[in-house]
């Protein structure tokens, strides 16, 4: 069998009121070369009887227990076939042409990245959001359509941004490391992998328009924020500051910068929680220290060079 240029990859828990939404958006672009693999993380509905009717081509995998999203890309991961390797959630919609527009751009730049913006709408019809701020989001910062090389670039660029979806990046399967697999048992495993991976996709290419759908379903993950889910966050770029090469100044105060508004809002989440959730703010100060770049010190410094004196001084003032 020839190795498929695509992966294409659905991680499926409960997602059967909107799965049909997403499969109608991807079948008109499917060509021969594309492979869809769903992963049915033990879902209680009829998502699974579904993907068989309406995509009979799909390798359909069964997790026998409910082991949450991590897990299921982890199998996704070991079950890929193609040479690039797209994430989608199966209540998400893909945009007409973004197939055809990514497969160009493989066969002329072979990138290692591929990254693309997408565009939020609300739960319900799957129509355009009314919110205008929702019909474009960047997911990064820098130069679109062309190859870049720089892991300066590619790491400011993302981090300006802070948005760390699997599904608004195509990675080549080969620069993907086998150790590097999504965090289980944890949520913002997407903020905790994906930092880490772009230190090994060295050819990157940005494509400034919507590709991807994001269905907004309920509450956010930050507006649900409890004890748990606050260690989570702070955890997950524990220990990228030892990870990192050698960055120019500018990359170095944009991912401290984004370490720092992540403590911020978690210290202020945990003041409004009190009680027991009050016991993680030393945590939270020590996960900083292993994950930004730049020490307390010298981010107040690098704020107050940049004429940036609100931020500064709330950085002071958490001191």
């Amino acid at each position: 069998m020839n190795t498929p240029w695509l992966s294409l990859l659905f991680p499926m828990y409960r997602v059967e009121p909107w799965l049909t939404a997403c499969i109608d958006s991807l079948r008109p672009q499917l060509d021969d070369g594309i492979e869809l693999v769903f992963v049915d993380d033990a879902s209680p509905d009829g998502s699974a009887a579904l993907v068989q009717t309406l995509l009979p081509q799909a390798r359909l995998i069964r997790q026998p227990l409910n082991r949450g999203v991590s897990a299921a890309r982890n199998r996704l991961l070991d079950e890929a076939r193609g040479d690039y390797l797209w994430f989608i959630d199966p209540d998400d919609l893909v945009e007409p042409g973004a197939m055809a527009r990514l497969k160009a751009i493989v066969e002329a730049l072979a990138p290692d990245l591929v990254s693309c913006d997408f565009r939020v709408f609300d739960d319900g019809p799957s129509t355009a959001s009314v919110k205008p701020r929702h019909r474009h989001i960047a997911s990064f910062d820098g130069p679109p359509g062309v190859l870049l090389n720089d892991v300066d670039a590619r790491l400011r660029g993302f981090f300006v941004h802070g948005q760390f979806h699997p599904w608004s990046k195509v990675v080549r399967r080969a620069c993907w490391p086998a150790s590097l697999r999504f965090p289980e048992g944890r949520v913002f495993e997407d903020m905790a992998l994906y930092p880490r991976l772009l230190l090994h996709t060295p050819r990157h290419v940005h494509v400034a328009e919507v590709w991807i759908a994001y269905r907004q379903r309920g509450g956010s993950l930050l507006s649900q924020l409890d004890e748990r889910r606050l260690d989570d966050w702070t955890w997950a770029l524990d220990g990228l500051a030892a990870e990192l090469p050698a960055l120019v100044d500018d990359t170095r105060f944009e991912i401290a910068h984004f370490c720092a508004r992540t403590l911020l809002r978690a210290r202020r989440r945990r003041l409004q929680l009190g009680g027991a959730a009050l016991a993680g703010l030393p945590t939270d100060a020590e996960r900083f220290t292993r994950s930004s770049p730049l020490s307390r010190q010298a981010l107040l410094a690098a704020y107050l060079r940049r004429g940036r004196w609100l931020r500064g001084l709330q950085w002071w003032r958490s001191a």
